[in-house]
């Protein structure tokens, strides 16, 4: 039982470690490197520096992981094979990642926020005037705008009374779609990893960094064409909030679903391939 026990640890490592080895560079460009960037303030003001930090690296961080966590799908494939393990590990992964991202996103980036604006010395009292905007603040602002609608909407940060409250939706549920995100395209980077094992190392590589980066971008694109803060800003348009945040979740979910096709296509055809070949290499 104890063999058991140390070879189950050996194994966690094994895939945690290689998960983040293939993360930990794109953290370190995309989440570290961009804030590090930014750091213009001159040293007696560190205080209110460090917050900024902290909220664009806890913001960047949100955003990002779901993203970067395609890399640790692909690593897992590396590791585990096509074990029974395979799906129910990356499953776990993901939905770590997702977590992280959503405790990041909806509370840690608007807390830290808040702090910075106290820090800033601003005058706060109508930018917090629902408290941080984590859900709870959000539900809160958003049960006052529902019961007292003011006479125009707008997003003008020093009036949260007067917020859309399709905006309002949206930020409430953008943090666990982009969770969902992430146990999706973990699964992305399982399912490339798998249709691209045929492949030589280097078009391996730039298959799945197709795969992956083509996905990111697509998604990204539909969580700007769902927002509803655009069409607001346009025209006053009121799109749905809910919508804007879960819709965006089409898309992965439908490559994952050609992904799963053409996976088992590939496999289909293996046995197929191999049977050729023998016959070819068997004596006349």
């Amino acid at each position: 039982m104890t063999a058991t026990m140390a070879e189950t640890r050996r194994g966690h490592a094994a895939w945690t470690g290689a998960v983040a080895k293939a993360m930990w560079p794109w953290c370190l460009l995309f989440i570290v490197g961009k804030p590090l960037l930014e750091l213009r303030r001159p040293p007696y003001e560190w205080s209110v520096s460090s917050l900024r930090w902290l909220w664009g690296v806890a913001e960047d961080a949100a955003l990002a992981l779901p993203f970067l966590i395609f890399a640790g799908g692909v690593a897992l494939v590396r590791v585990l094979g096509h074990s029974r393990r395979l799906v129910r590990t990356a499953v776990a992964v993901g939905i770590s990642v997702g977590a992280l991202s959503y405790a990041l996103g909806a509370w840690v980036a608007p807390e830290v926020h808040s702090r910075l604006l106290v820090a800033l010395d601003s005058e706060s009292a109508d930018l917090q005037r629902f408290g941080p905007r984590t859900p709870t603040g959000i539900v809160e602002n958003l049960r006052f705008v529902e019961a007292n609608p003011p006479e125009e909407y707008t997003l003008n940060v020093g009036a949260p009374h007067r917020f859309p409250p399709s905006v309002l939706r949206w930020e409430l549920h953008g943090p666990p779609a982009m969770a969902v995100f992430a146990v999706v395209n973990v699964l992305l980077g399982v399912l490339a990893a798998a249709l691209t094992l045929d492949l030589s190392r280097r078009a391996q590589r730039n298959a799945r960094l197709a795969i992956g980066v083509f996905g990111g971008i697509a998604f990204f694109a539909c969580l700007a064409a769902a927002s509803p803060v655009g069409p607001f800003l346009r025209d006053g348009t009121m799109r749905s909030g809910v919508f804007g945040a879960w819709a965006p979740l089409v898309f992965p979910i439908a490559q994952a679903f050609v992904l799963v096709y053409l996976v088992r296509r590939r496999e289909r055809r293996r046995p197929e391939t191999r049977a050729a070949e023998s016959f070819g290499r068997s004596p006349m």
